[in-house]
């Protein structure tokens, strides 16, 4: 019997304890539409920024929801996120030209926030950005941000506040060849594998290979068919030769590279120590500065040697060159 006098007490107090709650929460200052906004200058439905595509990097942004009219004695809650719809109105307001923000590009670390009690600005919102290098260069993507929901009430998507969070991309990682024809000669060929697989798309696969009854050094001549303006040189040994270079080896060791604007007169750009046995398999050369030609000239002078079964190789294997911007 007692047993049974504790359970009933139990359910009236979780009863009493529920109704107290719900009573409670109908006490909460229901806000109107329209009084949670951005927490940016009011003529202000714009945020810009420069973003750097060479490389592959981790980017945050914050942003924090405003309350108006003063603060609230209760905590409310603001969920933000993309309105990819809006992008029509930003190119009609601001330029066509610009591009919607992938979402590959972008993902939302944080999305709800609180606006505390006492307060009238949020806590802060997380959006992450990578894989800028996959963008555009020299172009402007869009991302038009809303608040879409208040206390999880979903806030008219015609009326609700948006703000475009707009991204100048600046120059891609490596010289553009669109419209041009790249062409390479080298100082030996070992079958197939001609210079010009050292400069078509499929770098890390194909590759130029010097003819294993040379001796070194060995060099690449590059036309790119018109002056370009460069910071250094990328050097890639091919994916699809093996991935133990003790064993196999003719990756390039030493490099020096020149440059010609006539290809008459060199200029030597300087000697390089190079080690491709990375997961990239790719060495970067920064040049001392910027660099304006036509023509290089990549000079193999050491690389490992090539094992092949109980033979051993002076070759080079050398699968793509790319100039960076």
């Amino acid at each position: 019997m007692k047993k049974f006098t504790y359970n009933i007490l139990a359910i009236g107090f979780f009863v009493l304890l529920l109704a107290a709650c719900k009573k409670e929460e109908s006490r909460r200052e229901v806000l109107t539409e329209g009084r949670v906004t951005f927490d940016l200058p009011t003529s202000s439905d714009v945020v810009q920024q420069n973003l750097d595509i060479k490389e592959v990097s981790l980017l945050s942004m914050e942003m924090k929801a405003a309350l108006l009219g003063g603060t609230s004695s209760d905590p409310h809650y603001v969920t933000f996120a993309p309105d990819t719809t809006k992008i029509a109105a930003y190119r009609e307001k601001y330029g066509s030209a610009a591009l919607l923000l992938p979402s590959l590009n972008y993902l939302f670390y944080k999305s709800t926030v609180a606006i505390n009690a006492g307060s009238n600005v949020s806590e802060s919102a997380v959006l992450n950005l990578s894989f800028q290098n996959l963008l555009r260069p020299n172009s402007t993507y869009v991302l038009p941000l809303a608040i879409t929901a208040v206390d999880g009430i979903i806030q008219d998507p015609g009326t609700r506040k948006v703000v475009y969070y707009v991204f100048n991309t600046g120059d891609a990682l490596y010289v553009d060849h669109a419209g041009f024809t790249v062409t390479a000669t080298a100082s030996s060929t070992a079958g197939a594998n001609t210079a010009s697989r050292a400069v078509d798309p499929n770098t890390g696969t194909t590759y130029w290979a010097s003819a294993t009854s040379e001796v070194f050094p060995q060099f690449l001549h590059i036309d790119y068919a018109r002056e370009v303006s460069f910071s250094g040189v990328d050097i890639f040994y091919p994916t699809s030769v093996n991935i133990n270079y003790a064993t196999l080896g003719g990756d390039p060791t030493s490099v020096k590279l020149e440059t010609s604007m006539d290809n008459s007169t060199w200029i030597d750009q300087g000697t390089y120590s190079v080690d491709i046995r990375n997961t990239a398999r790719k060495h970067t050369m920064n040049l001392p500065s910027q660099t304006t030609a036509r023509y290089v000239r990549v000079t193999v002078l050491e690389a490992a040697p090539y094992v092949s079964g109980t033979l051993t190789f002076s070759v080079v294997l050398v699968s793509g060159i790319m100039l960076r911007n």
